[in-house]
């Protein structure tokens, strides 16, 4: 009987990936393990492996093609065999109350098991083994994406990404067909892999501005949503209509703590390899401000009528990338050192944007961090990121002349702001909050208390 191939769901919040390519024609044989075909989730590009070994019978959707997660879109079996089921079988979508149950529960730190078989083994394409032998990985340490915690090539790869050019099967081949060197060249794929696209504009950057004609050239460009752009879309919309929200501000004079980056900034070289920047000094004042104020650092049950305090401070960072926003989340900042925080943090912003994040570093968060002052924004009113409660911005330094002590100085000046759910926190809560990151910034001896 036919296998079906099915759209992996990879990540809690997916319900929808976008084929991008097709890595094998309908009537050739694969191999199990063989990557073929590569797809969009809603935030990272990913390969998809065969789970059997046979011929490609059916292609249920093409190239372009959007379909939602657990649904067939393909089909392997033995030549010439007859296909039962040719309809694409879509999961039921679970009820809307479960999704948000599953999208409001806080984040539990829970350890990686993999599902095995009947016989103890992991489960694993040959692809995912041979590459986790290759790096000495052990593949129980592994979380799979596949069918019962299977573990795909992928897999092994975002566990930690080899540094070997990475090219997809159908790249490569157009690559070598044209003479095109893909020495030191990345791509858009996950982990910078080089793409069929990346290669034909390598091949011809001007061959479609030099054949489009003078109607085309006034037409406007109308391009489709990407997976993620759809996305972002959707909960932003279901935030801004769902949630009564009001904003806060106030100014932080940074002298104090930008002087404090800077008598520290050697060590924490030393201790991690980054060297500190004053918003690692806000996700690190923020996680402390979170514990004074609690009621900050919540979420509205499912249901409305209850509200989750979360114990820890697990803070999502704003990261702009060139496919869209991204939030990935720092785990447990409270209970972190300094050197701890800013490790992650430019860690995790680094692989935003070289889209290397795995789908549970995008989800669980109980607070949002969105700064533009690197972008000079003078002061702006954030939109919150569901299920959280509060998201917190931060703008540009403004030296403004005061009076201090009798003369006259130039005091340097940041606007933050707190966007709050009326629902769960009230003005004074969030004036509150406020108040104590202020304090926290402008004297950061406190943060060391």
């Amino acid at each position: 009987m036919a296998t079906e191939i099915i759209m992996p769901k990879a990540g809690m919040d997916m319900q929808e990936g976008q084929i991008l390519q097709w890595l094998v024609a309908e009537g050739d044989s694969v191999e199990e393990g063989q990557v073929i075909l590569e797809i969009m989730t809603d935030k990272v590009s990913m390969e998809v492996e065969a789970e059997v070994s046979g011929v490609l019978l059916k292609k249920v959707y093409d190239e372009g093609d959007t379909v939602p997660v657990i649904t067939t879109i393909g089909y392997i079996g033995e030549a010439g065999e007859e296909i039962v089921e040719t309809t694409p079988v879509v999961a039921a979508p679970a009820p809307q109350a479960a999704l948000e149950a599953a999208t409001s529960a806080p984040a539990v730190e829970t350890p990686v098991i993999t599902t095995t078989d009947a016989n103890g083994k992991v489960r694993a394409t040959p692809a995912a083994r041979a590459l986790a032998k290759e790096k000495g990985f052990a593949l129980e340490n592994i979380p799979g994406t596949g069918p019962l915690g299977r573990i795909h090539k992928q897999d092994v790869q975002g566990y930690r990404e080899a540094d070997a050019l990475k090219v997809s099967p159908l790249a490569k081949a157009i690559a070598e067909d044209k003479g095109i060197d893909l020495t030191g060249k990345t791509g858009t794929g996950i982990g910078g892999k080089i793409m069929r696209q990346d290669v034909l504009d390598m091949a011809a950057p001007q061959t479609a501005a030099a054949a489009q004609t003078a109607a085309e050239e006034e037409a406007p460009n109308v391009v489709p949503m990407t997976p993620m752009r759809k996305i972002i879309a959707k909960r932003m919309t279901e935030s801004f209509f769902t949630a009564p929200t009001f904003t806060l501000h106030t100014d932080i004079d940074v002298r104090q703590i930008k002087a404090f980056v800077a008598a520290i900034k050697e060590d924490v070289i030393e201790a991690t390899g980054f060297k500190p920047s004053l918003n690692d000094m806000i996700v690190f004042a923020t996680s402390r401000a979170l514990m004074a104020c609690p009621v900050i650092n919540t979420s509205l049950t499912p249901e409305g009528d209850a509200v989750i305090y979360h114990q820890d401070a697990h803070i999502a960072i704003a990261v702009a990338t060139e496919a869209g926003l991204l939030t990935p989340v720092i785990r447990n900042v409270n209970q972190k050192g300094l050197s701890a925080v800013v490790a992650d943090t430019k860690d995790l912003a680094t692989r935003a944007k070289s889209n290397k994040l795995l789908p549970d570093e995008l989800s669980g968060s109980t607070f949002t961090i969105s700064n533009l002052g690197m972008f000079g924004i003078t002061g702006f009113n954030p939109i919150i990121n569901q299920p959280n409660s509060a998201i917190l911005g931060v703008s540009t330094i403004k030296e403004v002349p005061a009076l201090e002590d009798g003369q006259w100085v130039n005091k340097e000046m940041m606007d933050i702001s707190i966007t709050i759910d009326h629902r769960v926190i009230d003005g004074a809560d969030g004036a509150q909050f406020l108040k104590t990151l202020k304090e926290l910034m402008e004297n950061p001896y406190r943060l060391m208390l």
